[in-house]
């Protein structure tokens, strides 16, 4: 009658409720899976053989043996040194039997790159639920804390914040899949709207095959935070009936169609999808937000969970301003700590596959969360000396699986991993200069001549380790190989160029030839940028490379064109490199943002400003020079424009691009303001990706206050 069909009654019920009801202490009726509770509820259901009762610990009668144990726990906590060598009560002891050391021993580490040293390692405890797709059945939650070191699984195991808040009443289980218990997940991110179903929002089989496959192809490639091959099987369980995948599946789901969406082209998602491309972005990105609301995502120590929020912030990464993103990283390095991710997963005695996958996740977190710091104008990120977890290994998607038990044997060929890998090695190389991350002018300013030739021969090496490794092995004919040898080798020289600015910029009667080594640094990576942007293959991966833009270069480019640089030998073809930039950056035809703004100011000075002997042959301004002149102006009167009071925005709205419709199940839960911060300032240089302190902010603040651009640059969330 009620449209779901009976069980059979020759269906065997289980000898023991599922895992599912007995964490959530409901009634199981032991048939399925799944269960009919797990059902109404669409939870993951599934059953496992109860551990036999554990014996009661006999009672210590012993007085003696009890002090001697507390006086135990007191020096691992380093609060009785002084009486470690002489205890009255061992001494008084000396007619009772020796007894064995009854408390757990700890792991000692020590960091090769020279992070952490000595440290005590903490322990993972269990909740039963999801970890990661047919990985293993109980999220973990990092415990490491002096505090709960001490306390035994036992005594662990009922303290759960989760567990205390799944102990309500759940007689309407269906109204109750989506009631939130976590207010604070809900008002983060969709401005307070409470949990909602999300059952007649999922599209059809063939439209989730096809955004899957838009993701496998466009994002996963650059990001690896998925196994290809379980989350395969999961989007093909769940896309086939929507209404038996869990909470934290689902909130995967949205976001990976939501990514599929974003990095499509107007067109190319019209011609797949049949529906607009800005109709689909609103509705996805609705549905990713309460996803992650009805998951409880601020309280999750779900892996599945913090995968699906961390690819979420990848996704928005030019929509949010710079202030609230660092925000949100800084809520997910918080849940990837609270599951343990800045600890070695193998340390930790974790499986070889979740090895992998958290390690896997962790490189991605580390930088997107230094990135967003920087750009919020903080500076602040996870300090390199509070984790260990080492790389995750050069290995295809096909060498793991959930189920292994031996270490995968690492490859020495292009596999999956090959793009991300290169990352890792320049964040190894970050490892090494990371006292002097930002600091270049100071090394040059003191003379430190030896810590400069030290930086560049580790760049020489960084640059070796790149060839040697993965790009030796690249085959052009692969659109993530080429993507890869672009960009792996410009960024060596992307740090060269970095090293040098300062130098340049303490001494103006610096050298001819140290200027021209820098001005030929430059023009080679607008080359680089230029292949990346103008290759047809690389069109798929055009939503990263717009987060990789080379700033540092075009500034100083667009100030030696406006000097009259004598390194200058052919300004027509320089300029046409600047047009091409303009007329091929999207945020630059834009032009919304204070720092593409700010650029576009410095162009038309040094465009007015350069000497004769710089300016190409054919009078009167380019076309792209007065686009710039109509673009500077109308910027010029919306700023004044809005200096009348407005409304004040929701800072938990996107930049822009979704537009606003109400929230009615199908539309994005928040608000349509329009906000002008930087977060596309957030594009930085593959290199700087790795690099919490490496941006000179002293240097760009100066280079723009001297061509009367804007306020300060840290001033990146202005409006006008």
């Amino acid at each position: 009658m009620n449209g779901i069909p009976r069980q059979q009654d020759s269906a065997p019920l289980q000898s023991f409720t599922c895992v599912t009801c007995a964490k959530r202490k409901v009634k199981c009726d032991k048939t399925g899976p799944p269960c009919t509770t797990c059902k109404k509820t669409r939870l993951e259901c599934h059953y496992e053989a109860p551990p036999p009762r554990k014996r009661k610990r006999k009672v210590v009668e012993d007085v003696y043996e009890r002090l001697e144990q507390y006086e135990s726990i007191l020096k691992q906590n380093g609060l009785l040194d002084e009486l470690e060598k002489a205890s009255p009560l061992v001494e008084s002891g000396g007619d009772r039997p020796a007894k064995p050391n009854i408390h757990r021993s700890e792991d000692k580490s020590e960091l090769k790159a020279g992070g952490l040293v000595g440290v005590k390692f903490g322990t993972l405890v269990a909740n039963h639920g999801n970890t990661y797709p047919t990985s293993s059945n109980a999220s973990k939650k990092s415990i490491d804390s002096t505090l709960w070191r001490n306390l035994n699984d036992e005594e662990l195991a009922p303290s759960s914040d989760e567990e205390e808040a799944t102990e309500e009443d759940q007689s309407t289980s269906a109204a109750f899949a989506y009631r939130t218990a976590d207010p604070l997940s809900a008002s983060l991110l969709s401005g307070g709207s409470p949990a909602a179903s999300l059952l007649d929002i999922h599209p059809t089989y063939d439209a989730a095959m096809k955004l899957w496959k838009v993701f496998q192809s466009h994002v996963e490639p650059l990001t690896k935070i998925l196994h290809v091959p379980s989350v395969t099987a999961l989007v093909k369980r769940a896309a086939a009936n929507p209404s038996s995948a869990s909470k934290s599946t689902e909130c995967l789901l949205f976001v990976i169609y939501h990514f599929a969406v974003v990095v499509m082209e107007s067109k190319e998602c019209e011609d797949l999808m049949g529906f607009p491309q800005n109709l689909l972005q609103k509705q996805y990105h609705g549905a990713a937000v309460q996803g992650l609301v009805n998951a409880g995502f601020i309280r999750t120590t779900d892996f599945v969970v913090v995968q699906a929020f961390v690819l979420f912030l990848l996704s928005v990464r030019n929509k949010y301003d710079p202030h609230t993103f660092w925000i949100l990283t800084g809520i997910a390095t918080r849940l990837g700590q609270r599951i343990g991710l800045h600890r070695d997963p193998e340390r930790l005695g974790l499986g070889p596959f979740e090895v992998q996958m958290r390690r896997r996740l962790f490189w991605q977190l580390l930088p997107l969360d230094g990135i967003a710091s920087q750009m919020s104008g903080t500076g602040i990120a996870m300090a390199y000396d509070t984790w260990d977890t080492e790389q995750p290994l050069n290995v295809n998607d096909a060498d793991i699986w959930p189920d292994m038990i031996e270490t995968p044997k690492e490859r020495s060929e292009a596999t999956d991993m090959m793009f991300c890998m290169m990352r890792t090695e320049m964040g190894k190389f970050h490892q090494k200069v990371k006292p002097y991350l930002g600091s270049w002018g100071r090394l040059w300013e003191g003379g430190d001549h030896q810590m400069i030739e030290e930086i560049d021969k580790a760049i020489g090496e960084l640059e070796a380790a790149m060839e040697s490794k993965y790009l030796r092995y690249a085959d052009p004919v692969y659109s993530l190989h080429l993507l890869a040898l672009l960009l792996g080798r410009g960024a060596p020289q992307n740090a060269r160029l970095r090293l040098r600015l300062p130098r340049i910029r303490l001494d103006p009667d610096a050298s001819p030839n140290e200027r021209d080594q820098i001005w030929k640094l430059c023009l080679k990576m607008f080359d680089y940028d230029q292949s990346a942007h103008t290759n047809p293959a690389l069109k798929k991966y055009s939503w990263h490379l717009q987060a990789i833009f080379q700033w540092d270069t075009v500034i100083w480019v667009l100030n030696e064109l406006r000097r009259g640089s004598p390194s200058i030998t052919e300004p027509e073809e320089v300029w046409s490199r600047i047009e091409w930039m303009f007329e091929s950056h999207p945020r630059f035809k834009a032009g919304e943002r204070a720092l593409h703004a700010a650029i576009k100011k410095l162009a038309l000075k040094a465009w007015d400003g350069q000497p004769e002997r710089c300016r190409p042959r054919e009078g009167g301004d380019p076309a792209f020079i007065q686009s710039l002149r109509v673009s500077c102006q109308k910027r010029a009167s919306a700023s004044v424009a809005s200096e009348v009071p407005q409304a004040k925005p929701n800072i938990w709205s996107p930049a822009n691009d979704y537009g606003g419709v109400a929230w009615s199940g199908v539309a994005p839960p928040y608000s349509a303001q329009v906000g002008n911060g930087a977060a596309t300032a957030m594009q930085m240089s593959f290199l700087e990706e790795f690099s919490p302190d490496n941006i000179d902010w002293m240097f760009w603040d100066q280079l723009i206050q001297d061509n009367g651009t804007l306020p300060p640059v840290m001033d990146f969330g202005g409006q006008g």
